[in-house]
């Protein structure tokens, strides 16, 4: 099966990433620019998504602000979870709790014709058709974005997600371009 190609942005085939953004503690706004701008200086200027509220999966904690940035990185999907890790690790994630709370959480969700199954790093995120918090960035970003084996485009798991608590607090400039 194939998909539609994805709009033009001016980045070269094949090199679009979408990071999924994440926080719960401390100033979640701030911490989520401070990661882009992380991103922005490390991987390339990002264009974002809006920024979402959504309920916490797992043990009780706050709600956590969401976001993804559409980034272009011609380099291993693997560097780039190691450039994600180190912003993490600079910003005071700690790993204690599965899906507990956090300061920071990036994630790469989807890479535009390239896949990534390792004990470290799963592209697409396995997660990805289950979370609107995911879901929803991405698609706003890459409304065509489609499961690389299948071509089954994003959208169809939109219902899976309908029922999870999920709004939009601002829109994408919430992260102003800045580096």
């Amino acid at each position: 099966m194939t998909h539609q190609p994805e709009p033009s942005d001016g980045s070269p085939t094949g090199n679009l990433v979408v990071i999924g953004l994440g926080a719960n503690l401390g100033r979640p706004e701030e911490q989520l620019r401070t990661a882009a701008r992380a991103i922005a200086r490390r991987v390339s200027p990002p264009r974002a998504s809006s920024l979402y509220q959504s309920a916490a999966i797992g043990p009780e904690q706050p709600d956590f602000l969401n976001a993804a940035l559409l980034v272009s990185h011609a380099g291993p999907l693997a560097d780039l979870l190691r450039i994600v890790q180190s912003i993490e690790a600079e910003l005071g994630r700690e790993r204690k709790v599965h899906w507990g709370p956090r300061v920071i959480d990036l994630d790469l969700l989807w890479a535009e014709a390239r896949t990534s199954v390792t004990p470290e790093l799963t592209v697409p995120h396995p997660e990805l058709p289950e979370r609107a918090f995911a879901l929803l960035p991405l698609l706003e970003l890459r409304p065509l974005a489609a499961v690389p084996d299948t071509g089954l485009p994003y959208t169809a798991f939109l219902p899976r997600v309908q029922s999870q608590r999920i709004s939009v607090v601002r829109g994408p400039e919430w992260w102003d371009g800045t580096s």
